[in-house]
Parts: structure tokens; C-alpha cells; sequence
């Protein structure tokens, strides 16, 4: 409804449009990349079972790698494409669905760190929490979607039965408290929540990774710093004589 409302006003708007076009795109996108994902998880116990028919090796492991393959690029694209929504200028630009839609995206966040610090073929809880994870992370980010993003109590001029924009109706309510254009407050407390929830999974994973090679962030810091200053020294720096 508002990019019909921008492509109406005068050319100087076409940019915003434009924008407010890439955003409708990408939050359609993200919602069905959520459901490639946990379709795949849920579906998993089916490629296992069909798996074992296989009899030639590599037809098995093209068909296991088909799972893994759509499963966990469905989890990453969902966080690296649902990241570029929640910038504070979004909520004022197009109408997001808050706090679900960043709520949902920083449970994918929390699927994508378990996939490295933990092996979910392997492990039977592991792959269980990861489905949780995946569950909950698509249902908010799919009820966001439906029924605050693509609100019809938005849609006043149309009279529908057991619509409308009333805070009192269901659609009216979603629409006044978690429409982002709505509710500036809670978008922008929602922003804080997402980002420091992305810090911390984010960290956790930078841990992981330091952990891989026995290292830390400082001890990788000062090796850096040595490194720096051996390369500084002149090549042929005459060394002190041993006293006599």
C-alpha cells in the first residue's frame, strides 16, 4: 500500500519508492527462506530414511549434501538478508513488524551459532534445540509478516468484515502497537534488543574461532604487534658483542 502511495506523488518521491520497493522484497524473501529452513529440518528424518536406499556412494552424498546445503544457507540468508531491515532508519521508512521480525531473525542467529559449536547430525539434543530455534525464529517472523506488515486494517477505504483500525478490533490492534510507523518507541527498543542480542551471539561465535586455533584476542593482538616490530628492524642490525 505505500509503494502505491509513492509511485502516486510526484517524481522526487521515485527513490523512496524504490527503496521502500527492495525492503517489500526482501522481507518476502526472508519469510521464505525461514520456511526453506525449517521445512529441511523438519524434513530431515525423510532424507535420512530415503538416504539409506542409496546404494552408490556418491548419489548419497549428493543428495545429503542437497539437505545440508538448503538448510543451513536457508538459516544464513535469513540473518544476512534480515540484518539490512533493522536499521533505525528502516522503521521509519517502511512498516516492520515489531518486536517480532527482530526477534525471529535473532533466533536464526542463535541456529547459526549452535551449527558451530555444536555437530546437530550427531548430536540427538543438539538437533532438537536447533529445530526450536528454527520453529520459533520462522513462526515470529511469519506472523510479523502476516498479520502486522500486511495488515489489512491498513487498507481503510475497503469495507471488510471484522477489519478494522480500532485499537479495540485484532488487525486494528497489531496495526496501532506493532506497526514500526505506528510505534516508534517500541521499533527503536526492539533495534536495541536485536543488536545487542546479535553482539552477543556474535561474540560467542569470534570465541569459537579463536578457540579453533588455541588463541585469544589479545594473544593474537600482541603476536600482530611482535610481527610489526620485527618487520621494522633494519635487516642488518649489527648485534651487541658478548662482554668479555
Amino acid at each position: 500500500m505505500g509503494l502505491i502511495l509513492q509511485l502516486s506523488a510526484p517524481a522526487t518521491n521515485w527513490v523512496s519508492a524504490g527503496s521502500v520497493l527492495v525492503e517489500q522484497i526482501i522481507t518476502l524473501l526472508v519469510s521464505l527462506l525461514a520456511i526453506l529452513a525449517l521445512s529441511m529440518q523438519i524434513a530431515r528424518g525423510y532424507f535420512l530414511r530415503i538416504l539409506r536406499k542409496f546404494t552408490l556412494r556418491l548419489a548419497a552424498d549428493v543428495w545429503w549434501l542437497v539437505f545440508v546445503l538448503l538448510r543451513d544457507a536457508g538459516i544464513f540468508l535469513v540473518l544476512f538478508l534480515g540484518i539490512t531491515l533493522f536499521w533505525p532508519g528502516t522503521f521509519e521508512d517502511y512498516a516492520m513488524a515489531v518486536p517480532f521480525q527482530p526477534l525471529g531473525i535473532d533466533f536464526f542467529t542463535f541456529a547459526l551459532v549452535l551449527l558451530l559449536l555444536r555437530d546437530t547430525n550427531e548430536d540427538p539434543k543438539a538437533n532438537a534445540l536447533l529445530t526450536v530455534f528454527i520453529t520459533i525464529g520462522t513462526a515470529l517472523f511469519l506472523f510479523g509478516t502476516i498479520f502486522v506488515t500486511y495488515n489489512p486494517a491498513q487498507i481503510t477505504s475497503v469495507a471488510i468484515p471484522t477489519v478494522s483500525a480500532s485499537p479495540s478490533n485484532f488487525w486494528g490492534f497489531l496495526y496501532t502497537y506493532f506497526d514500526s510507523l505506528n510505534s516508534p518507541q517500541i521499533a527503536i527498543y526492539s533495534f536495541y534488543i536485536t543488536l545487542l542480542i546479535l553482539a552477543a551471539a556474535g561474540g560467542r561465535a569470534v570465541k569459537w574461532s579463536y578457540d579453533q586455533w588455541g588463541l585469544t584476542p589479545m594473544s593474537s593482538i600482541m603476536a600482530l604487534l611482535g610481527q610489526k616490530k620485527k618487520a621494522q628492524e633494519p635487516a642488518g642490525a649489527p648485534q651487541a658483542q658478548a662482554k668479555q
